[in-house]
């Protein structure tokens, strides 16, 4: 629409692009800092240390907690993978060792899983 008696005619597509990418860069934005973290969903009972090694849901299964179960487990599968190839081990080796220290580290009221799977407090 290149309407050379009326300018303005023409900036419309291009203005509501730009608001439009504007706002989903402050969304971008803003979800990181309203995003939960992994000690603030310990605290709260929304997750737990699994025997795993890994983190699960323990109760409040939101689409944030979602998101931060897989980012904090797939940051340790890296992790665990890692220790495992320098040390010729296998990775549910280290998972399994690191679910124990994991468990110490909690504080009082944080949720651990037993070796029969069931949630428990420290």
């Amino acid at each position: 629409m290149n309407d050379k008696r009326n300018p303005t005619a023409a900036m419309k597509p291009f203005i509501k692009k730009l608001l439009s990418g504007l706002f989903s860069l402050t969304l971008l934005i803003a979800l990181p800092a309203s995003a939960i973290s992994l000690k603030e969903a310990q605290s709260k009972g929304l997750v737990g240390e699994a025997n795993s090694g890994y983190i699960a849901v323990v109760q409040g299964a939101t689409p944030e907690v979602e998101a931060l179960v897989t980012e904090v487990n797939a940051k340790r599968k890296r992790e665990y993978a890692a220790i495992a190839k320098r040390n010729n081990i296998d990775i549910s080796q280290v998972a399994a060792r690191a679910a124990e220290k994991l468990e110490a580290r909690l504080s009082k009221g944080e949720y651990y899983q037993d070796n029969l799977g069931r949630w428990k407090q420290k």
